[in-house]
């Protein structure tokens, strides 16, 4: 009996002792199966896009499959909501934009909290949002359409992609720091409130460069001004809003990499080390610029930190806007 007690504690030490070393090194053993990257929207788009792109990059550096999964409806909210309820191990992550942040103020009962329920991996690139008008419009520039606005009260009209949605907020944003008066068209989706542009039914929009390329291309519309702090390497020639004499108008969507909340900090930073290694390779870049956008590739620490910061500044925006819920 003495013998087996004995040989009970030698294995048990053993085992301790192998646990130790493992977690004196570090070792994590991530990842040992395929990931699931879910996309709360559908294919096709610049999310889906840069997530795809992504999901490659960390097949890659991983040698394991990484697959993405479209789960739109809501807004984002279904795919947000299952990531949020997933189980923290690295396995299920979710590839985002601004509606994260922005939805629980324009969306009741959103089934996720955007901080308490998510680990920022990184943000992989930021698309500002640019104000586009037609080319034969009298106000085809900035300081023109603002001139013509207030000469002209009430018949100005811009459109968005939705009501609620940061393409709105900045319209209705540019009404009150320009001090014009312009009735907002909510349509479903960007390509109809584009076209109605072009079609004459409204005067003007805000959207992403990547909604707005062919038409602009094709000379259907003007791109007046970017709401980011740098110029678009895509589009140089076109000025920002602060260059033009508007100070902190940044509207854009963030399209970003997040865990489960409670995923061990070790399985976060292998997934942000692969991303970030692969940031700096030309191709990696290539395809976000293609998308009218910038590469961010911040840490998981820095992307907490936006988080924070940004579901403030859309708070404090809606309390000051006065928006209706999208419900």
């Amino acid at each position: 009996m003495k013998y087996s007690w004995f040989m009970a504690a030698l294995g048990l030490a053993a085992c301790l002792g192998a646990g130790g070393a493992q977690a004196q090194s570090g070792a994590v053993k991530f990842p040992e199966r395929p990931i699931r990257i879910i996309v709360p929207f559908s294919a096709g788009g610049s999310t889906d896009i840069l997530a795809r792109m992504t999901a490659d990059t960390l097949s890659a550096r991983f040698k394991q499959p990484v697959v993405v999964e479209n789960r739109p409806g809501a807004s984002g909210n279904i795919g947000m909501g299952a990531v949020a309820k997933a189980a923290p191990d690295g396995y299920t992550l979710l590839f985002t934009s601004t509606n994260l942040t922005l939805n629980p103020f324009v969306i009741d009962n959103v089934p996720y909290d955007p901080i308490k329920d998510f680990s920022g991996v990184t943000m992989v690139a930021f698309a500002p949002l640019l104000l586009f008008v037609r080319p034969d419009l009298e106000g085809n520039t900035l300081d023109k359409l603002i001139a013509y606005g207030k000469s002209h009260p009430g018949e100005l009209n811009f459109s968005s992609s939705g009501a609620g949605g940061a393409p709105h907020l900045a319209g209705e944003m540019l009404k009150r720091r320009a001090g014009i008066d312009m009735t907002h068209v909510p349509y479903a989706g960007a390509a109809p409130a584009i076209t109605d542009i072009v079609s004459g039914q409204v005067q003007m929009t805000f959207t992403t460069y990547v909604s707005a390329r062919s038409m602009l291309e094709g000379g259907r519309l003007k791109a007046l001004a970017v709401a980011s702090k740098q110029r678009l390497p895509v589009l140089p020639e076109v000025a920002t809003f602060e260059e033009l004499g508007m100070k902190d108008f940044e509207f854009g969507t963030m399209f970003g990499l997040l865990a489960p909340k409670e995923t061990p900090r070790e399985i976060v930073r292998k997934i942000y080390d692969a991303v970030k290694a692969a940031s700096g390779e030309p191709a990696f870049k290539d395809q976000i610029v293609a998308q009218g956008a910038t590469v961010v590739v911040d840490t998981p620490k820095e992307y907490d930190a936006y988080l924070a910061e940004d579901v403030a500044k859309w708070k404090a925006m809606i309390q000051e806007i006065g928006v209706i819920s999208k419900n």
